[in-house]
């Protein structure tokens, strides 16, 4: 369950955030966790209440419409971001916006401060990791980071991650598969990062032998007899494959 909602908080006991921010001055840094703080709080207390429900249908209806909304912390997060970019606590502030379900508007101006002024942070490969599982946008949020990034192993990530997206989509796959094999053939890439390169082998494999309509590897193994047979043996015959296993 998610944290964001478009809809406000019901419960007057729990809407904490807005009084507990308005008119908030001090540092950015104790602005900003003032507002998450109060945030963190409301959302906690409201998670409670709904464990606390045992009926299903009003827990539904509950989460459905009484979420609390980060969108009054983001957008001050925000505004102190365009303020103050590099100050203390800005980084960490957008970051949190981005877990906290901002929307999509705020995604991206929350991604566009991140890339204009902490493009080397280890930030970014975090906001790629969040880019890769994104059902909508991440393709473009990927390759913006691709371009954008400042370190190397973090535009390889965006890179893996987006040819991962597009081997997933029929009408892109021909490009998803060529980028993954550029990547896996970058010079050294085996020695610096070998997990990555063993995943992107592993990608290629499956959406060239294994997809629908592909001819299926060969096998082999050995029947009730002990005898040994092959599955390119039985080729324009009909086979029923059985797999199994014991855990």
């Amino acid at each position: 369950m998610g944290a964001y909602a478009a809809q406000p908080v019901v419960d007057p006991a729990l809407a904490a955030v807005d009084s507990a921010t308005a008119g908030t001055t001090g540092t950015a840094k104790e602005q900003i966790e003032a507002a998450t703080k109060a945030y963190d709080k409301q959302n906690k207390e409201f998670m409670k209440k709904l464990r606390a429900e045992k009926d299903r249908k009003k827990a539904m209806e509950m989460y459905r419409t009484g979420r609390p909304s980060a969108a009054e912390a983001i957008s001050l997060i925000l505004k102190l971001a365009k303020e103050t970019p590099k100050a203390e606590g800005i980084e960490n502030g957008l970051m949190w916006s981005l877990m906290r379900g901002a929307k999509p508007a705020q995604r991206k101006e929350v991604s566009g401060l991140l890339l204009t002024h902490y493009k080397d942070s280890e930030s970014i490969g975090k906001l790629a990791q969040m880019y890769s599982r994104a059902r909508t946008g991440g393709e473009a949020g990927l390759r913006e980071i691709i371009e954008k990034s400042g370190d190397e192993k973090v535009r390889q990530g965006a890179t893996y991650y987006l040819a991962e997206k597009l081997i997933g989509n029929a009408e892109t796959k021909k490009e998803g598969l060529t980028m993954m094999k550029k990547l896996i053939a970058t010079p050294g890439l085996d020695k610096d990062n070998p997990k990555l390169v063993a995943q992107g082998k592993g990608k290629i494999m499956i959406a060239e032998k294994l997809g629908i309509g592909c001819t299926a590897p060969d096998i082999v193994g050995t029947d009730q007899e002990g005898k040994e047979f092959k599955l390119s043996e039985y080729r324009g015959q009909v086979v029923l494959l059985d797999f199994w296993g014991i855990w």
